[in-house]
């Protein structure tokens, strides 16, 4: 399997590395793709380090750790996190609410930079918030087949609460609909329940609820 070519700062950070670490990101994706995990590799990238979530009404933080790209669509907003293997793969609910369902969707697997990317195998969590609807969705590559989800259908949970996982590297999207104001910039670095992404205002028939 050869590997694609995709910009190296959306796959590996090296910088994240442990100290006195000589693992280089052409070695480790190289083995990677051959199917096979390196034992210390593994244990540095199953860690999850506890986040303190910010507080206040109406706060949007990450669902993941990694880089930050913004959609915008007629009827929604969305925060687009592209996790590097070097990141902590453990997503974290953005906004507290109760979850509407969780459901498996797409099909095929791909590399971030193929056309059918954004067709792939994932897993959509929606969340019922006091400021309406949205959904974050965890998404596969051709080396990411394995999606873990801790949440189920009728969960109350509270923003920064542990949501699932992805299993090697991939993207979290983050779907608003309607308007919002983003607080961050494409490219910025954050990190899943801490980094605050948005601000929300209820509508005036959201805040008689």
């Amino acid at each position: 399997m050869a590997l694609q070519k995709f910009p190296e700062e959306y796959i590996f950070d090296e910088r994240d590395l442990p100290a006195g670490s000589e693992w280089r990101m052409r070695d480790v994706l190289r083995e990677l793709t051959a199917g096979r995990f390196p034992p210390e590799f593994q244990r540095f990238f199953d860690r999850d380090p506890e986040r303190t979530t910010p507080a206040g009404e109406g706060i949007v933080v990450s669902p993941a750790d990694g880089l930050v790209e913004i959609r915008r669509a007629p009827d929604a907003v969305e925060f687009v996190v592209h996790l590097r293997l070097t990141d902590v793969h453990v997503q974290r609910v953005p906004l507290a609410g109760t979850v509407a369902s969780v459901e498996d969707g797409g099909a095929g697997f791909f590399y971030p930079d193929d056309e059918k990317y954004w067709s792939g195998v994932r897993k959509t969590t929606t969340i019922d918030s006091p400021y309406g609807r949205y959904s974050v969705h965890q998404m596969t590559t051709l080396i990411t087949r394995r999606i873990e989800t801790y949440l189920r259908p009728g969960d109350a949970v509270e923003t920064g609460r542990r949501l699932g996982r992805i299993r090697l590297g991939s993207t979290v999207l983050l779907r608003f609909p309607g308007t919002c104001e983003p607080l961050v910039s494409p490219g910025d670095r954050v990190s899943a329940g801490e980094s605050i992404l948005a601000r929300l205002a209820k509508t005036p028939r959201q805040a008689t609820l």
